[in-house]
């Protein structure tokens, strides 16, 4: 599913909470959502050390996972703080927000329906919870027609709760913030330099810091970031290798894309994965191109789960290397052969290695 572009919602809620913190205008329940884990986690951090002030770390309790029951979080809630002005409780990534879909991404025994009990009797005790008190929600996803995300929605608005999604910013901010972390290390980096390293990062905020400190200690003494630099340093995703594979095959270049092949294989990549990916290509590359010209590239970009500066300086300019008849062959193709595998009529690999054979080798 395609990420949400927050772009300027996203910067405005941000500013707010950071004004509020610093006026010391806290509430007492926060939820802090969103795909991008870095500003989870950054806001979460700033949320907790506005709320504990100086007080003791005895006053703060944590809970993760799907194993949490609301009799621990009322229970801890309704304990007076010692020797501060509130006890803070933290609920990370335990699902209760999306009770659904968590115990495929939270750790954990229960049930979604157990897990969905307990939410419920959260969400019932989020209008009591006392003013010694302040429990911060950080979770990735969240299910907006759920009782508890509710409760909380209405509790914003009774100016007693915050939240903060945080979705990945538009393109212009998201270049903008990259931009800032090589600035403030010291370092310059051309406009084009830049597009090749988040081409290398993804919008994955976390990737992109950690990247993006790996290449500064590497460019030590030169003061300037350059494209070798980041060829050199920085690691490609798998889903971009797997598009140079494609656009290899594209452009009849068989020594290329095998060479491709071979690499991510030495990188432990499963061919059924290589080949799920291939097939995710292929369906990208068949929407986009019957999307283009009656939509924006921002609209597409929503609707395949790309973004747009990707849509627009990769996938479009592949599309040229493509007929229509072409593309529909080869997903065709990758479905058959993902089946074949899965099914033991054929090795992934075998699989993956003659399409890739035999893509490449037309005239």
């Amino acid at each position: 599913m395609a990420a949400k572009k927050s772009g300027g919602d996203f910067t405005a809620n941000q500013r707010q909470l950071n004004e509020e913190l610093a006026r010391g205008d806290l509430r007492r329940i926060y939820l802090l959502c969103g795909e991008q884990a870095y500003l989870r986690l950054r806001n979460r951090d700033k949320v907790v050390k506005a709320l504990m002030g100086d007080g003791d770390e005895m006053n703060l309790a944590r809970f993760s996972g799907a194993d949490v029951t609301a009799l621990e979080v009322i229970d801890m809630a309704q304990t007076l703080p010692f020797f501060a002005d509130r006890r803070v409780v933290i609920l990370e990534n335990t699902g209760l927000l999306n009770p659904k879909t968590a115990t495929k991404t939270v750790t954990g025994s229960k049930s979604s329906a157990s897990l969905a009990e307990e939410a419920e009797k959260i969400a019932d005790f989020v209008p009591r919870i006392p003013d010694t008190a302040a429990v911060v929600f950080v979770e990735e996803s969240v299910d907006k027609r759920g009782r508890l995300y509710k409760a909380i929605l209405k509790s914003q608005k009774e100016e007693l709760g915050r939240i903060l999604e945080c979705e990945t910013p538009d393109e212009a901010d998201l270049r903008a913030w990259t931009g800032g972390i090589f600035r403030r290390s010291g370092y310059s980096i051309s406009g084009k330099t830049l597009a090749l390293f988040l081409s290398y990062t993804g919008e994955d905020m976390q990737n992109i810091a950690g990247e993006a400190e790996k290449l500064c200690c590497y460019a030590m003494g030169s003061r300037e970031i350059t494209e070798q630099s980041v060829r050199d340093v920085c690691s490609p995703r798998i889903r971009d290798r797997i598009f140079d594979m494609i656009e290899a095959i594209a452009l009849r270049d068989r020594k290329k894309a095998l060479g491709i092949y071979m690499e991510l294989c030495s990188l432990r990549t499963a061919p059924q994965v290589i080949l799920s990916l291939m097939r995710r290509q292929f369906e990208q590359l068949i929407k986009i191109r019957e999307l283009s010209g009656r939509l924006p590239d921002s609209e597409i970009a929503k609707q395949v789960g790309l973004p747009p500066f990707v849509i627009t300086k990769k996938y479009k300019p592949a599309l040229r290397m493509y007929t229509s008849e072409e593309l529909l062959e080869a997903l065709e193709e990758c479905i058959e052969a993902d089946h074949d595998s899965k099914s033991g009529k054929i090795e992934a690999g075998i699989a993956t290695e003659m399409i890739i054979v035999r893509h490449s080798g037309r005239t």
